[in-house]
């Protein structure tokens, strides 16, 4: 007959055995930081938005573990997205929110994007966006038919950004005549130069960091906004017409679409793959209260930070989607997203 000591010491050995999987989530949790990375620099709308985020989610996640966000601005998120899939641990404790675009990469065919966006996970997005397009209120282009006849000088940060993409694209498929004058470090600085009449506007801009930087500007009617660059128009602009309405064949519409689309999942929300499904799951779930709470939206609403809750299931089913648009029409958009 074995001793009780060692009847215990084996004890304690096979409970080391078990699987982790036993462990509950808020086990697991409890003391535990998760980091929370933000692929931008501070004070960006996504990083407003992430520590607004940072600052509840742990009231929502079993075992109220500390979230810790941390910058990692690089490549234009490609930097972050590349770090979850491949480098961060798969066990709940990192997660991140990058640009919208860049679940779209790898279907550009992208070499700096080492990851395969169908099997990221998502937690969902906390808003969908409607870009704008505008002139400053000096200049002779009143709508987006007079910017289809005369040519503009528009803003833009580097060659390869959303917005001179973008302004590219609206020249491309909607015959435009926007002339981009790129290199302005950010948005900031563009904006400044349409101010000082060195650029008469800027081609896109989310419609919800023009009204929480730029709240002036919209008070004062100093901007014409001559398009909405979404898939529907933002309840705040009913006359603001959508560019995808002055498209003249089906094939610029599935061009112009697929340029559009990061805007739909808005500012997404990502995990490893491979985590503890009930772990992603309480992730998911507390991501989705965190939204829903009341203490959050006031506080959003305070920063004037727009809340249009997606879900995980709705964030990888619209990306899955767009990864099914035919070879052809990635071709086409992709040689105006790579021309400078």
């Amino acid at each position: 007959m074995k001793c009780l000591p060692c009847l215990a010491v084996a004890a304690l050995a096979a409970s080391a055995c078990l699987p982790a999987q036993a462990q509950s989530v808020a086990d697991f949790y409890r003391g535990k930081n998760i980091d929370l990375i933000i692929s931008t620099t501070v004070a960006t709308g996504y990083d407003t938005l992430g520590r607004l985020v940072a600052e509840h989610i742990g009231d929502h996640i079993p075992g109220n573990p500390h979230i810790v966000p941390r910058n990692q601005p690089s490549a234009g998120g490609l930097t972050t997205a590349n770090f979850i899939y491949n480098i961060a641990p798969k066990d709940g404790t990192a997660i991140a929110t990058v640009q919208n675009p860049v679940p779209f990469t790898p279907l550009f065919g992208e070499p700096q994007a080492r990851f395969d966006a169908l099997k990221m996970n998502y937690l969902g997005s906390a808003n969908s966006e409607v870009a704008i397009a505008f002139v400053w209120k000096t200049s002779k282009i009143n709508t987006i038919q007079d910017a289809m006849k005369t040519e503009s000088l528009m803003g833009a940060t580097g060659g390869g950004s959303t917005s001179a993409f973008q302004a590219r694209a609206m020249n491309t498929f909607m015959g435009t005549k926007f002339r981009v004058i790129s290199g302005y470090p950010g948005s900031t600085e563009a904006f400044l130069a349409v101010e000082r009449g060195e650029v008469d506007g800027y081609p896109s801009v989310f419609w919800s960091t023009l009204k929480s930087t730029k709240p002036d500007w919209i008070r004062d009617k100093s901007i014409k906004m001559l398009v909405q660059l979404g898939f529907e128009k933002h309840p705040d602009l009913p006359d603001v017409p959508l560019a995808l309405d002055f498209v003249k064949t089906p094939e610029d519409k599935a061009a112009l679409e697929l340029t559009l689309a990061p805007q739909l999942p808005g500012r997404p929300y990502i995990a490893p793959p491979g985590l503890p499904a009930e772990r992603l799951k309480a992730l998911q779930d507390a991501f989705m209260a965190t939204l829903a709470d009341p203490a959050f939206v006031a506080e959003a609403k305070k920063r004037d930070v727009e809340i249009q809750p997606k879900s995980a299931e709705d964030v990888h089913d619209f990306i899955a989607r767009i990864y099914q648009t035919p070879k052809d029409v990635v071709k086409r958009v992709n040689a105006v997203r790579l021309a400078q």
